[in-house]
């Protein structure tokens, strides 16, 4: 049986910044604009008012990539046994 501590971090940040891409698609699609000031879902859904389209877009694909980074890190590790 695989350890509890070779899949579960993996999985822990793969599914949370995975999530949180997938968040932030979904609020620049509806033209969500997020920033201080704002309620707790703008923030967390709308793209930062003081950066460029470019980097907006940069921080997305970065959550994105982190979450898919980790969750293939998981599976190899459960299929390696």
């Amino acid at each position: 049986m695989i350890a509890f501590s070779d899949w579960f971090p993996n999985a822990l940040v793969g599914v949370t910044f995975l999530s949180l891409g997938l968040i932030k698609i979904y609020g620049w699609r509806k033209g969500i604009i997020g920033g201080g000031g704002k309620p707790a879902t703008c923030r967390l859904m709308g793209r930062c008012p003081s950066w460029s389209k470019p980097v907006n877009i940069g921080a997305i694909m970065l959550f994105l990539a982190i979450g898919l980074v980790n969750l293939v890190i998981m599976i190899l590790a459960l299929h390696k046994r």
